[in-house]
């Protein structure tokens, strides 16, 4: 996440919170209506197609938020850092252990001991960590790069990531975190001159090239064949979107203290809707007979104006106790 002293583009937090929000729907609606399976039995009922396209849809939400994060930098902060770390035991050992104890079937020693290395237990949040860890030498380093040099390591990291797409390996780590970061910070530095005039414009057709192959496997009743190929962070045509919409949103800023203080929980709501306990209690709010885009996006606004609520409760009792932690 970006750190100033100017106030923050409402527009880019804006951003921010529907990237979690897709988040959310990506990982809860995949579990309700098993779309992870990529065995997934075919049909061509119009109810499918929908599901495989806001499923689509939610794989966009991890490199939006990333590409924020890098588009403006990353600025290490000790006390920031703690503040994560604190979230971390908080959210996955501390509730874990006070939602076992609502619900004993949750409880597991083994998880226990797990999220007593909370961010290790959570693919992003380790590897968003590492990254925040070395941000200051990575910005450094890629911001006086000249631009023949940072073209040349953005080839070489999308060579490497889409070979890595075609084998459809896991894209569940730092490789990909660092290539969004990257390549979001080449945006930033070489690309936003040349292409803010025309991203608004970008936005829908990147959007529509990125869903045309699961609408084809629905179609043509192959989408245990295109679906691995869809639903991967290292999917090219992801890079189109993120890389329109920050800068749009970017170009168009305005200010609202409200959106601007839900955004702040972010983090936080990844950590909680992610941790152990949570899909427990949240899973069955997301599986209707009739599957209902509306009712989804309710449920997701709910969970996360849920994990708003207690983060701001957490701040406002860390801040007292701990008020270095600001």
């Amino acid at each position: 996440m970006h750190n100033n002293t100017k106030k923050r583009n409402s527009t880019i937090e804006l951003l921010r919170i529907l990237s979690m929000l897709l988040i959310i729907i990506f990982h809860f609606c995949g579990r309700a209506y098993n779309l992870f399976d990529y065995n997934l039995p075919s049909n061509q009922e119009r109810e499918l197609l929908i599901k495989l396209l806001f499923h689509s849809m939610g794989q966009t939400g991890v490199p939006i938020f990333m590409f924020i994060s890098g588009f403006y930098g990353i600025k290490f902060k000790s006390n920031r850092l703690v503040d994560i770390l604190i979230q971390c035991f908080l959210y996955t050992v501390i509730f874990y252990s006070i939602c076992s104890w609502i619900e004993p079937s949750l409880w597991s020693y083994r998880v226990f001991a797990l999220n007593l290395f909370g961010p290790s237990t959570l693919w992003f949040i380790y590897c968003y960590l590492v990254i925040y860890l070395f941000s200051n030498p990575i910005n450094e380093f890629l911001n006086n790069l000249s631009f023949q040099k940072f073209t040349i390591i953005i080839v070489l990291f999308l060579y490497f990531s889409i070979g890595l797409w075609i084998m459809k390996s896991s894209s569940l780590n730092l490789f990909t975190l660092l290539e969004l970061y990257v390549i979001a910070r080449y945006t930033r530095l070489h690309l936003y001159e040349k292409l803010h005039k025309y991203t608004i414009w970008m936005i829908m057709p990147s959007i529509a090239i990125f869903l045309l192959p699961a609408i084809i496997g629905w179609h043509f009743n192959c989408i245990d064949k295109i679906q691995p190929y869809i639903n991967i962070y290292y999917n090219p045509f992801i890079l189109p979107i993120c890389i329109s919409l920050i800068i749009t949103a970017h170009k168009y800023s305005f200010y609202n203290k409200y959106i601007n203080s839900l955004a702040s929980s972010a983090l936080a709501c990844y950590i909680i809707h992610e941790s152990f306990y949570f899909p427990y209690f949240a899973k069955p709010f997301f599986h209707f007979e009739n599957y209902s885009v509306s009712r989804i996006i309710m449920v997701a606004l709910g969970i996360y104006i849920f994990c708003y609520i207690i983060d701001k409760i957490r701040a406002s009792i860390q801040h007292k106790l701990l008020p270095n932690t600001k």
